[in-house]
């Protein structure tokens, strides 16, 4: 899986990105088909902004939004959502492999 952490104003240390990597790194559990996934880290007036994206193959992109004041609450805002999307993913094509495979009988 490719990852990319991305910090457009540079306002983030080294530390924070590796940080998110490994967390990013995190949501293979969840659904092993990832390709890649991108997060984009923003600092915006007085809240700090988290973009995930994952490109999941079969033309899938997967995308989760979060603001909070704080970089850690945005953080695990935007994990959050994009592990229940993952879930919610793997749910429909792992549903549709077994209702072709019920149709074929």
């Amino acid at each position: 899986m490719k990852t990319v952490v991305q910090t457009p104003h540079h306002e983030y240390s080294a530390a924070v990105r590796e940080h998110v990597e490994g967390r990013l790194h995190q949501l293979l559990h969840y659904y092993e088909r990832i390709v890649s996934l991108r997060a984009v880290l923003e600092r915006q007036s007085d809240e700090h902004r988290v973009e995930l994206v994952a490109n999941v193959g079969h033309h899938a992109t997967l995308v989760v939004d979060a603001r909070a004041s704080v970089l850690e609450g945005a953080i695990d805002e935007a994990l959050g959502r994009m592990r229940t999307i993952l879930e919610r993913h793997k749910g429909k094509r792992v549903g549709r492999r077994r209702r072709s495979e019920r149709e074929r009988r």
